[in-house]
């Protein structure tokens, strides 16, 4: 346990350190607009898309520091937009780096939780060295720590949702009233934490219950018409907890789902009978609790359904493909984790019987997570299945015990082949320094933009800091910008610019960053993938961070082909 909270703590030093060097990912004023709707107002309408956990995490240091709902134009008031609400309580009081301090932090205790259930669980299954093994695992993965520096919702989901994987077996074994009240506890947690715990969970309880199943281990049928009971009793609770995340509001399904009769959708992206049901209700105006739940929970199934374009291994595609989490655990994990990973899951199909139908879980739950995403269409970001990684840690943890358990000697080739490997692991940890977000292994070569681009796999927009301390080093006072990022650039330090349009050579100094130049987006703005392609034609002078590239055009250049 030592061993273990103090490689947490150097996890927690080395987030922390990030967070002067990291400007704002896209998505953090959503997130803290959200938070501070629901802590100041109490309403939950700006981006209902996201459950409230992770937002009350987000935003209650910066409530306790005095931070409230902005007062708003008029014009902002008629159409409110997250990224507007929140870059306001971001900026507006002169402490911009302060609040968006204040929101990582919110993420360090869950941090300390996972690394706490990662210990304990793979405690109980393999013992106490694979234990440490997979702390370390899990601290030094930059994924990880790239998902524990910024104010996201995908950590607190990873943390809860395993929680509740954790409980189910353990529930699974021990059935009795305290498993069961961890069991809904954890479950309301997690559902209240992001809605693909809708999907994750069920897929992986159902991993968890076939693999005991196909161990023979066959439960009292008396026994199992009583664990049943508690199963219903533990999503009872489940409920209530996700309905206290919404602090029990109850309200008119047209005024919580902001429709009307006259603006009533077609529902065509639904199944038949939930389409049928919906308009039903809308047209009575049922009274329903949390309604920005249900409207949340309509939102992501709509956006899953519209095929939204995706990018991977250099190319776009509406819909993304099957395999785009495959790819994105593939070319983000390092190597040697991946290694050892192999290695857990061979030792463990070697002694399953011996150990128990438990010990399979968290493979079983990590091959559950990944075969129910192969459909998903919408392919945004590997951040979206971090919840494998902490499962895939404790695989690894079990596979370097077993290297280290069954040598034979002090000099066994099994003991130098773990120490090899962990040295790799940390060495790869330490290349990554402050760039968690955009590590690749060596598998994606120099230019990882060619592997994977959005969704914060590489390019969140943290590079802007960088941008401008480079632009002020070369005396540069005037430049062209395309990037992504929801920053309000007049206040980032930046010197005068102008925002590139698609398709419209430029001279002079440049800045591109990687999305913008594979994927076509800059700042709010969508363009076809192709939009800057005109760029490829000329070496950059510099490369800020891992994401934006600095060039110098003169006037005289061929600008065409």
């Amino acid at each position: 346990m030592l061993l273990a909270g103090l490689l947490v703590i150097v996890a927690i030093l080395r987030t922390i350190q990030t967070y002067r060097v990291t400007a704002q990912a896209f998505d953090e004023p959503c997130h803290v607009a959200a938070a501070i709707e629901l802590l100041d107002k109490h309403t939950y309408t700006l981006d209902p898309v996201h459950p409230p956990l992770a937002r009350l995490a987000i935003g209650i240091p910066l409530y306790f520091a005095g931070e409230r709902y902005p007062r708003l134009t008029a014009e902002e008031a008629a159409r409110p937009n997250y990224n507007v609400v929140g870059n306001h309580i971001l900026y507006d009081d002169g402490h911009y780096l302060r609040n968006l301090v204040l929101a990582r932090c919110g993420m360090l205790p869950f941090l300390v939780a996972i690394s706490a259930l990662v210990f304990l669980w793979t405690r109980r299954e393999f013992g106490g060295l694979a234990a440490v093994l997979s702390v370390f695992f899990l601290t030094t993965t930059p994924i990880v720590l790239a998902l524990s520096s910024i104010a996201y919702t995908d950590l607190v989901a990873a943390t809860t949702q395993f929680a509740a994987l954790f409980t189910f077996t353990i529930w699974l074994r021990e059935p009795n009233k305290r498993s069961t009240l961890l069991l809904g506890l954890a479950l309301g947690l997690a559902v209240a934490s992001k809605l693909t715990s809708f999907i994750f969970l069920p897929a992986a309880a159902a991993a968890i219950a076939g693999t005991r199943l196909l161990l023979n281990v066959s439960p009292d049928p008396n026994a199992n018409k009583l664990q049943w009971r508690q199963l219903a009793f533990a999503m009872v609770m489940a409920l209530l907890v996700l309905w206290a995340g919404y602090g029990f509001s109850v309200g008119h399904v047209q005024a919580g789902m902001g429709l009307s009769l006259e603006s009533m959708p077609s529902f065509q992206h639904f199944p038949a009978p939930v389409g049928s049901l919906a308009r039903a209700m809308v047209l009575k105006d049922a009274l329903i609790p949390a309604p920005s739940f249900l409207r949340g929970v309509a939102t992501a199934w709509v956006l899953n359904q519209t095929s939204p374009p995706a990018y991977l291994l250099g190319h776009v595609k509406a819909g993304g493909w099957w395999y785009f989490f495959l790819v994105g655990i593939a070319f983000k994990s390092p190597l040697p984790f991946l290694i050892l990973c192999g290695v857990g899951l061979l030792s463990l199909a070697a002694s399953a019987r011996e150990k128990g139908w438990s010990s399979l879980a968290p493979a079983a739950s990590v091959l559950a997570i990944l075969v129910i995403t192969l459909p998903v269409k919408y392919n945004a970001g590997t951040r979206h299945v971090l919840v494998v990684f902490p499962l895939l840690a404790m695989i690894a943890g079990q596979g370097g015990a077993y290297l280290w358990l069954s040598a034979i000697n002090a000099w066994d080739w099994k003991r130098l082949a773990l120490v090899l490997l962990l040295l790799w692991h940390g060495i790869e940890s330490a290349r990554a320094r402050n760039d968690f977000i955009s590590y690749f292994n060596e598998l994606a070569g120099r230019d990882p933009s060619r592997v994977m681009v959005a969704g914060c796999d590489l390019d969140c927009g943290q590079d802007i800091f960088r941008l401008a301390k480079e632009l002020q080093a070369r005396n540069i006072r005037h430049f062209s910008l395309a990037v992504w990022s929801s920053a309000d650039m007049q206040r980032m330090g930046l010197p005068e610019f102008e925002v590139l349009h698609p398709y419209q050579p430029a001279t002079g100094w440049l800045a591109i960053s990687a999305r913008s130049f594979r994927f076509g987006d800059v700042l709010h703005e969508s363009y076809p993938p192709d939009a800057f392609g005109w760029i490829a034609k000329f070496q950059p002078v510099a490369y800020v961070g891992r994401t934006i590239r600095l060039y110098y055009i003169p006037e005289q250049s061929p600008l065409q082909p």
